[in-house]
């Protein structure tokens, strides 16, 4: 029998054993090579399934980690996009508007709005035309004839015909009642009700614009009958009036109180009337550290992750990941973000907030310009996202993967498989002899 096995044989004879040489240890004496037989083979298979354990495992768990890897790079896509210009939500886009009076002007900003200081007076507000007719007996029958009673309405310069019916013993409160119904239901831009008076024991019409500003104002005139008159219902108590304003010294009106500045980006509400309140509109700096501060954290966990799983995930990940940094090294510890022993970065917040508030285009060239940590880093992490969970795999796992074809449906070892891939037409046999 011969005391050692040709492998160059072997090799050019079994395309497959490479694949299988692990199963025959010459150390172990059941598997030594004047060992070997027919008789034995599925025995040799068996014990390799225990001795082979580890790598029997290691395909799962580089699964595992690869699906891992890929749920760090979605969420670290995400958080990346956030300092993206071309990501239309992005947070260098975004402004707040604060006023010195908010009581008086309050204010708000949409993305893009310019970051500017405005000086506004309110002279006068707008305000909505009210009327208030006269107070009347309330359970006193009505002085009004009985029969069909119409008036016209000319609001914002149309006019409506409107009309109602007075029943014979209807008291004032009925009258005022049916009125104000009648204008209601006529869905012209005012509204009616009848206010109350328990301990006088009056009931009296109040008709309002449903909208401020001249252009909304109203007049009430009998056609037939004396109704509007008898009720007072076009007795005005508040005129309609258009807000009268500066804003930077430069005089405008307005129908309502609120005015939309700078292409419409900036909306100023007039509340009260005031002199020389300061509207500023300035970049989101809170908004901005926030997700400065997700995007690292972000950063971290998936190169903390990456670091510890290097069996099973390419170097290329950790290294694309470092060098991004480096190419804004110099604008992001001006900032105040700096690399860690481990290649983690870390934060000092008070220079990042001072740079977001004092130096704002080297904040946003570091992670939103050219080669910016923030673009260049969410364009990789997305890569990974939507690539086969293969592409990242650490290279050396592919030969583990390539042996798992000999375990059975159960993850047991086919003995019968490596038999025969390893002896087809006892040649194996013959070769030992």
């Amino acid at each position: 029998m011969a005391s050692y096995l040709d492998t160059s044989y072997m090799y050019m004879m079994y395309p497959y054993y490479s694949d299988y040489s692990y199963l025959f240890n010459t150390s172990n004496p059941l598997t030594s090579l004047s060992n070997i037989s027919s008789d034995n083979i599925s025995q040799i298979a068996q014990q390799a399934l225990y001795t082979d354990m580890e790598n029997q495992q290691l395909p799962m768990q580089s699964t595992n980690a690869l699906v891992m890897l890929n749920s760090y790079a979605n969420n670290l896509a995400e958080t990346a996009s956030q300092l993206q210009l071309t990501s239309p939500d992005n947070v260098f886009n975004q402004m707040v508007a604060t006023s010195s009076d908010p009581n008086s002007i309050s204010v708000s900003a949409q993305p893009g709005a310019t970051a500017s200081t405005y000086s506004v007076t309110v002279n006068q507000l707008a305000m909505a035309q009210q009327n208030n007719g006269t107070s009347l007996s309330s359970n006193s029958v009505t002085s009004l004839t009985p029969g069909t009673y119409s008036f016209t309405a000319q609001v914002g310069g149309q006019q409506y015909n409107i009309s109602f019916n007075v029943n014979q013993g209807d008291t004032n409160q009925t009258v005022l009642d049916n009125m104000a119904q009648a204008i209601n239901s006529a869905n012209i831009g005012i509204t009616a009700i009848v206010n109350n008076n328990p301990y006088l024991g009056t009931s009296q019409l109040e008709i309002n614009a449903n909208n401020t500003g001249t252009n909304n104002a109203f007049t009430l005139t009998d056609v037939s009958g004396n109704a509007v008159s008898y009720t007072g219902a076009n007795t005005v108590t508040v005129e309609a009036t258009n807000a009268n304003y500066t804003i930077n010294g430069v005089s405008g009106t307005s129908q309502t109180n609120t005015v939309n500045v700078d292409n419409n980006n900036l909306t100023m509400t007039f509340n009260k009337t005031v002199s020389n309140a300061t509207v500023t509109v300035a970049p989101d700096t809170q908004s901005i550290s926030d997700s400065i501060n997700n995007f690292v954290n972000d950063y971290n966990e998936m190169l903390t992750y990456v670091n510890q799983n290097q069996q099973y995930i390419s170097p290329l990940v950790a290294s694309e990941l470092t060098q991004s940094y480096e190419y804004q090294a110099s604008n992001l510890q001006a900032i105040g973000i700096t690399q860690n022993p481990d290649m983690t970065l870390s934060i000092d917040q008070n220079t990042l907030n001072n740079a977001i508030q004092n130096n704002f285009s080297t904040v946003q060239a570091a992670f939103a310009g050219f080669d910016g940590l923030a673009v260049n880093v969410g364009q990789f992490a997305g890569q990974i996202a939507e690539s086969p969970l293969t592409d990242y795999a650490n290279e050396t796992m592919s030969l583990v993967n390539n042996n798992m074809g000999i375990y059975d449906s159960t993850g047991m070892l086919d003995a019968s498989l490596i038999q025969t891939m390893l002896m087809p037409s006892g040649q194996f046999i013959n070769s030992l002899i």
